[in-house]
């Protein structure tokens, strides 16, 4: 049978970082190559079979590019999620004997391919498994993700994830292609890029102009209130804004999901982001009912509106914090907290 990678053809270049999935089926033996112009050097790319669109109950089929460029394919099963996945090893038998036809690397392009056959089991199927037995006949949904590689070429949590949305059958013959891979980061540069804008620029110039600017400009006004006033209400109505709409493009890229706790710093990131989202809502819902500055109680709201929008300011500079030092991150962003301290 001639190579089904021979007949993947994929430019080079790394823009729109194309995928081409190209799989075929005889006589019992599925044969599978992955194509992709997206992996740079300590970088992996794993195809995931799985029944809905979730992590878990899967198996992996990772495509490695290590850090002198060799390139090596390996077969995983990810029964929990999050949790790092099990490499398979030629007795594990659940479905499918795994076999490596070619690898290589051209012109930038990284290429494995591999074959599945003898999906005949005679072990007890009421046997306790951690994943479901690979089937040649179930539909599944394929997963793609992209991670890095550490210094012993072990997997890191992948940066990127994609669910597609064509099916893969392992006894019907057909081919994925993936132009633009890079859609959904977007959604997390987007996300990232404004809340470092609205907390470290705009909410601490607003705090810094509200604290110690009240005496400026004392016979200037701006639609009848005070600079100070004019310029902190404008930007911190914006600030908030903006908070809700970075929340909305991470959740769009999440699903919906809540990040598994599994991965401590990042569920700590969206548990605090989401009392920084709350207090984002509440600041001005709470000044738009404030009582007049003569009022005998506004006390009550001065202090509230200072505790609730320092304490905003800090759980987000934590946020941030945590934020550079995902696991998901470790092939650069985690080098730039010192700006951050800096800061």
């Amino acid at each position: 049978m001639p190579s089904v990678v021979a007949t993947t053809t994929i430019s080079p270049q790394r823009t729109g970082a194309a995928l081409v999935l190209n799989w075929t089926y005889a006589d019992g033996t599925t044969t599978i190559a992955i194509a992709t112009n997206y992996l740079g050097t300590s970088q992996w790319l794993g195809i995931g079979l799985s029944l809905d669109d979730r992590m878990g109950n899967d198996h992996v089929f990772v495509c490695q590019r290590l850090s002198d460029d060799t390139i090596q394919l390996q077969r995983f099963i990810n029964p929990n999620g999050h949790s790092y996945p099990t490499l398979m090893t030629a007795d594990s038998n659940l479905g499918g004997i795994f076999q490596i036809k070619r690898i290589a690397l051209n012109n930038g392009v990284a290429y494995c391919e591999f074959t599945l056959s003898n999906f005949i089991n005679t072990v007890d199927r009421r046997k306790k498994r951690s994943v479901s037995l690979l089937s040649q006949s179930t539909q599944y949904i394929v997963l793609v993700a992209i991670g890095s590689l550490d210094s012993s070429n072990s997997l890191v949590q992948h940066f990127l994830t994609h669910v597609l949305s064509q099916t893969i059958q392992l006894n019907q013959p057909g081919i994925i292609t993936i132009n633009n891979f890079e859609g959904s980061v977007v959604l997390i540069r987007a996300h990232g890029i404004i809340m470092l804008f609205i907390w470290m620029l705009c909410v601490s110039t607003s705090i810094i102009l509200a604290r110690y600017f009240k005496k400026s400009w004392p016979t200037r006004k701006i639609c009848d209130k005070p600079i100070w006033f004019a310029i902190h209400r404008l930007v911190m109505t914006f600030a908030a804004i903006m908070t809700v709409f970075a929340f909305i493009l991470i959740l769009i890229y999440k699903r919906g999901k809540w990040t598994s706790s599994n991965l401590s710093r990042e569920y700590a990131h969206s548990i605090i982001g989401m009392f920084v989202v709350i207090a984002a809502i509440v600041q001005p819902m709470m000044a738009l009912f404030r009582c007049y500055p003569d009022h005998r109680y506004r006390f009550i709201f001065n202090y509230a509106h200072a505790v609730v929008g320092i304490g905003a300011l800090i759980l987000s500079i934590t946020a941030i914090f945590l934020a550079t030092l995902f696991t998901s991150f470790n092939s650069g962003l985690s080098n730039y907290w010192e700006i951050l301290v800096a800061w």
